[in-house]
C-alpha cells in the first residue's frame, strides 16, 4: 500500500503573481512585494500595502534600496554608526565641531527607543526618523534639532559612501527655523549689582568667580576661549585669544573695563605670572545663576556675557564689521547685524531724547 503523501506547502514565490508594474508583484493574502534581482539572486520585499496605488509610490525607493546597497549586510546599528561618526578623525572638522556632534551624538542616543537603536542603518526608515523626531524636538531646541539632523545626515552619507544604504532617509525631514531671540541686556548698574552679589558671598571662589563674570563681559570671549587666556597673551593693549569656532588667532582690544578688571585682578592676591590663566575658575555659571535668582532678575547665561559685551559696544558707537572682528566672526558683520540689530533703533531713540534744540 502507498503511503499517504502529504500535501506540500506552496512557496511564497509560486504565491506572488506579477502586478502590471515591473518588479511589483501581489501575495495570495493581497499584500504586495517587490522582487529584484541582486548578483545574480532574486530578492523579495514587503510593502505591507494592499493598496495598490501605495505599493506603486513605494516601489522605486525599494527598489533602490534593495539594488542599492551591495555592503548592507555590513552596516552598523544606529548607535552604532552615530557614535562612530561623532567620535570619527575627521580632518575637515575643526575639534569644537567635533565635539559639539559629539555632544549630539549622546542627546540623540539617549532619546532614541531600544527598538530603533538597534536596528542596522538599511533598516530605518523615514517614518522611524520622523517619530524619533517629534519626540526629540519636543525637548530640544530647535538650534540643536537642526545640528541632529545633520549629524544623521552624515551619517548615512558615510553609509552611501561604503554602499551600506542606497538612500538617506534624514532627506525627508525638514530642518526647524530658529526663532530670533531679541536679547536686551542688564543696565550697567543691574551688572554691576550682579558682580557685587557674586564678591560678597564670601566663599572660596566668590571672588575669583565675580571677575571671571566681568573678563567675560568685557571681553566678549566664547567661555571656551576665556578659560585659554593666559596673562602672557595680554600684549599692546589687546587680548591674544583663540578662536574656538575656526581655530585661528584674533585680537580683542582692551577696553577700559577690561583695563581696570586686570590691574585689579593683580592687585588681589591671585595667580599672574606670564603662563598662569586669568580666569581662576573654570566656569562662573553657578555663580551667575545665584546672583540672578538672589536679586530676583531674569536668569543670564554665561553666554549673554559675550552679548553684553555686544551691546555695549554698539552703544559706544562701534560699527557691525568692527565687532564682528573681534568677535571673530568672519562674516564681516552680518551675524552681528541679525543678532543685535534691533538694539540699535532703542539706542538711536534714547540719544535722541538727549539732544537740546
Amino acid at each position: 500500500m502507498t503511503p499517504e503523501r502529504k500535501p506540500t506547502r506552496k512557496s511564497k514565490v509560486t504565491r506572488l503573481k506579477r502586478s502590471k508594474l515591473e518588479n511589483l508583484f501581489r501575495h495570495a493574502n493581497g499584500i504586495y512585494w517587490v522582487r529584484a534581482k541582486v548578483n545574480g539572486k532574486s530578492v523579495e520585499r514587503s510593502l505591507r500595502t494592499t493598496d495598490y496605488n501605495l505599493a506603486a509610490t513605494l516601489l522605486p525607493e525599494t527598489l533602490r534600496e534593495i539594488k542599492g546597497a551591495s555592503e548592507a549586510h555590513k552596516a552598523d546599528s544606529l548607535v552604532g554608526a552615530l557614535q562612530s561618526e561623532a567620535d570619527r578623525d575627521n580632518p575637515d572638522l575643526e575639534p569644537a565641531t567635533r565635539h559639539y556632534y559629539q555632544q549630539i551624538a549622546k542627546s540623540i542616543i539617549d532619546t532614541l527607543p531600544p527598538h530603533l537603536a538597534e536596528k542596522r542603518l538599511p533598516q530605518v526608515t523615514v517614518g522611524d526618523l520622523r517619530a524619533w523626531r517629534d519626540v526629540y524636538a519636543a525637548k530640544a531646541s530647535k538650534t540643536r534639532h537642526n545640528g541632529a539632523l545633520a549629524l544623521l545626515r552624515r551619517v548615512w552619507n558615510r553609509a552611501l559612501e561604503r554602499r551600506e544604504v542606497a538612500s538617506n532617509p534624514v532627506d525627508g525631514l525638514k530642518r526647524l527655523k530658529p526663532v530670533q531671540r531679541h536679547w536686551y541686556p542688564p543696565t550697567k548698574e543691574k551688572f554691576a549689582e550682579i558682580v557685587e552679589s557674586i564678591r560678597s558671598q564670601g566663599k572660596r571662589y566668590s571672588k575669583a568667580s565675580a571677575m571671571a563674570v566681568e573678563f567675560l563681559a568685557y571681553s566678549g570671549m566664547r567661555i571656551s576661549e576665556a578659560q585659554k587666556v593666559k596673562w602672557d597673551d595680554i600684549r599692546d593693549g589687546h587680548i591674544v585669544r583663540r578662536i574656538a569656532k575656526n581655530s585661528g588667532i584674533g585680537k580683542i582690544p582692551l577696553i577700559p573695563a577690561a583695563i581696570s578688571l586686570l590691574e585689579r585682578v593683580k592687585a588681589s592676591g591671585l595667580p599672574c605670572e606670564s603662563d598662569d590663566t586669568i580666569m581662576f575658575v573654570k566656569s562662573p555659571r553657578f555663580a551667575l545663576e545665584g546672583a540672578c535668582e538672589r536679586l530676583g532678575i531674569e536668569h543670564l547665561r554665561i553666554h549673554d556675557l559675550r552679548h553684553i559685551f555686544a551691546t555695549r559696544c554698539l552703544e559706544s558707537g562701534v560699527d557691525f564689521p568692527t565687532l564682528a572682528g573681534w568677535l571673530g566672526h568672519k562674516d564681516g558683520g552680518i551675524l552681528a547685524a541679525q543678532v543685535y540689530g534691533h538694539l540699535i533703533p532703542d539706542h538711536s531713540s534714547k540719544q535722541a531724547g538727549k539732544v537740546q534744540a
